[in-house]
């Protein structure tokens, strides 16, 4: 179906009809939420039913630790949005056109296209570590697209950004982390999760899938 507004957007170049949200989407966390987002207008109107998830892209990360944070990605957003997750590794995109974010929100709409043609895809979730450090005080911030077929523009973005030295990401995520142990039966002390690359990344996806 055309979208007479989104082929406006396409000719614009722009994101300036994002919507911010004002407070996280509403789940059964009751932690503080530290991801922002935005929204164009008519985003429940897209039938998503399958979205890719691609490496992120990001410097000074490693592949190991691309693949954990990917993975904490697809973990979080398939247990709180209504659609599947499509997680491709680095080999799927071999013969893709490589996407070229030059700046936030544009994106080479001929990788969207063919991702969206290969898989069966929807919409394509693109991610970047804009920050990270493994080591204590850990540091993690990550900003993801998810980037329509349509037009090969963004119709839902989210960012956030993790400083485990600072009090309200301390308190957020030992609130988040008791809520977890109230439906799992894992018995990992907070201080794991401060201290662990894998858990952190976790923690951080789950903020980011709030606001989804």
């Amino acid at each position: 179906m055309k979208r007479s507004a989104t082929r406006k957007w396409l000719a614009l170049g722009s994101l300036s009809v994002f919507v911010a949200l004002a407070s996280c989407a509403s789940t059964s966390h009751t932690t503080t939420c530290l991801a922002t987002a935005r929204v164009t207008p008519d985003f429940n109107s897209y039938s998503l039913r399958r979205v890719g998830l691609i490496p992120l892209a990001g410097r000074g990360v490693e592949t190991e630790q691309r693949e954990f944070l990917q993975d904490a990605i697809a973990s979080e957003f398939t247990h709180s949005s209504p659609f599947e997750i499509v997680v491709l590794s680095a080999v799927d995109l071999e013969e893709v056109p490589e996407s070229e974010p030059t700046r936030r929100g544009s994106f080479r709409p001929a990788t969207v296209l063919a991702l969206a043609r290969r898989f069966n895809l929807d919409a394509v979730l693109v991610g970047t570590v804009t920050d990270y450090q493994a080591f204590a005080p850990q540091r993690l911030g990550l900003s993801i697209d998810m980037v329509g077929v349509e037009t090969g523009l963004p119709i839902w973005s989210a960012e956030v950004m993790l400083d485990a030295s600072q009090k309200p990401v301390q308190e957020s995520l030992v609130a988040w982390r008791e809520e977890q142990q109230a439906t799992d039966s894992t018995t990992e002390s907070i201080d794991i999760y401060m201290i662990s690359p894998r858990r952190f990344a976790q923690f951080a996806a789950s903020q980011i899938a709030q606001v989804l």
